[in-house]
């Protein structure tokens, strides 16, 4: 490696970039053995010490795992640390609930258009089991608790491993938009029977893979949603 180019940037940036281009040339895949410290560190003319900390920055984002006598290895378990990351980002942009709304608006239409082909029967059978629980609890906090499950299981059966991600990495955040609607939302009787009867709409909707069914059962639920919002938010545009 050029020392000139080395100089131009820190030395734990090209480790990285390293590391970056065997993932994403197919050099390393996940279950391999990165190679030792000293091989790396003498190909790319830096320290050991360079790479042992880039080495345990991947480690904290779950891309590396040390085998204690074995050495490290490529994994791919990222979403611990990408929904802390995420979650801390959202916070210091101080993202607010209309924006969330949006969001899972956006998302959870394309993974019920795709759960229509790719749901399996014991997917359905465990959102059937969600819906039963959610009708037969009557304190709020337990049945947020289920309307999460309900949209988490919605997603997973989209197939879309991206979306799942996505989904697990705003969690946080998406579970307390719920749980903290759903409790407003459970205290007008009226809006709660209309949330419950649109978990229904869309769960039979899936039974018979009719999308435009789904989704006019979805419209039902985000309009109750929505309500609820612009009730604290006036000034949120439609």
């Amino acid at each position: 490696m050029n020392n000139t180019v080395i100089n131009q940037k820190k030395t734990y940036e090209y480790v990285f970039e390293y590391f970056t281009d065997q993932i994403l040339t197919g050099e390393l895949k996940i279950g391999d053995k990165i190679p030792p410290e000293r091989d790396i560190a003498a190909r790319l003319g830096v320290s050991r010490n360079t790479v042992r900390e880039v080495i345990h920055i991947l480690e904290i984002s779950g891309l590396v795992e040390g085998v204690q006598g074995s050495g490290n290895y490529i994994r791919c378990n990222p979403q611990d640390y990408m929904m802390k990351t995420v979650n801390m980002l959202m916070a210091l942009q101080e993202i607010g609930y209309n924006e969330i709304f949006d969001l899972r608006c956006a998302y959870e239409y394309t993974a019920l258009k795709l759960a229509m082909t790719n749901i399996t029967p014991d997917e359905l059978h465990e959102i059937r089991t969600i819906l039963i629980r959610m009708d037969d609890v009557p304190d709020p906090a337990a049945g947020a608790v289920l309307d999460i499950q309900f949209h988490n299981k919605l997603v997973a059966a989209s197939g879309n491993r991206l979306l799942l991600m996505y989904t697990q990495m705003i969690s946080n955040l998406l579970d307390h938009f719920i749980k903290d609607f759903r409790a407003r939302i459970l205290m007008d009787q009226e809006r709660a029977a209309e949330l419950r009867a649109s978990h229904w709409d869309i769960y039979h909707a899936l039974v018979k893979k009719d999308y435009e069914a789904g989704a006019a059962a979805m419209d039902d639920h985000f309009r109750v949603v929505g309500e609820v919002l612009d009730g604290i938010m006036p000034g949120k545009e439609q």
